[in-house]
């Protein structure tokens, strides 16, 4: 076993391949974990589905999964989406994949050089801390590799959707939750779900939301950042 810090969280892991500690290096930890995952040959393979991804690949995700069915017991939640930093504030885009995610990231990138930093290209932890929201770095960082061992406070979720031309808006309560919950990770156990709905009712009432309808040009990033950026 190795252990890990995500999120503020100790976890101790179990792995079989050695990809899995390689994926973890800049996590690891000697504090004791508050759990542990493994996961078995029968999971990896059902993981592998008869695919082209080798089996340490597969168990990474098999674990990444069992840690984030355990993140509400702390307050804590996956949600496939994009965090990028500016200023040491987190804005957070999210959007089915190959609507552009990553491509916006590396905007905000070139926008504002260093002034921004990738806490999560793909798949981010929330946590609430101190009354607050923060977007946290982890080893799953998605096939482009973006992202740092970092939590930053979240400013702003905003939803992204490709248009000839750029605009953004604020969501309605409403139009985030007809969107939102295809990028969470749901549980099937109903007392993981019980847990976890009152950390979305916390994101829903607590953290500002917005529709960015955007082309690839740089004046997206600089949109989304001047409409974000003036929410309270």
């Amino acid at each position: 076993m190795f252990r890990i810090k995500l999120a503020g969280i100790p976890i101790g892991i179990y792995n079989r391949y050695a990809y899995v500690r390689r994926l973890c290096s800049g996590y690891e930890t000697a504090e004791t974990p508050v759990f542990t995952v493994r996961a078995t040959n029968a999971e990896i393979l059902a993981e592998q589905d008869g695919g082209p991804f080798a089996p340490g690949y597969c168990e990474g995700l098999c674990l990444y999964r069992k840690i984030c069915h355990q993140l509400s017991r702390y307050d804590a939640f996956l949600m496939h989406a994009s965090a990028v930093a500016v200023d040491g504030e987190a804005y957070v885009f999210a959007a089915p994949s190959g609507t552009g995610k990553t491509t916006h990231t590396r905007l905000w990138l070139e926008q504002f050089g260093s002034q921004a930093e990738v806490v999560n290209g793909d798949k981010p932890v929330f946590r609430f801390v101190g009354g607050r929201l923060y977007a946290c770095g982890t080893p799953w960082r998605g096939k482009e590799g973006m992202g740092s061992n970092i939590m930053r406070p979240v400013r702003a979720v905003c939803f992204l959707e490709q248009s000839p031309a750029n605009s953004i808006r604020p969501l309605t309560r409403e139009e985030v939750c007809r969107r939102i919950f295809h990028q969470l990770l749901m549980p099937e156990d109903q007392q993981e779900l019980d847990r976890l709905w009152p950390l979305l009712e916390r994101l829903l009432a607590d953290t500002a939301f917005y529709l960015l309808q955007c082309n690839r040009e740089p004046e997206a990033a600089q949109l989304a950042y001047q409409t974000m950026r003036r929410k309270k």
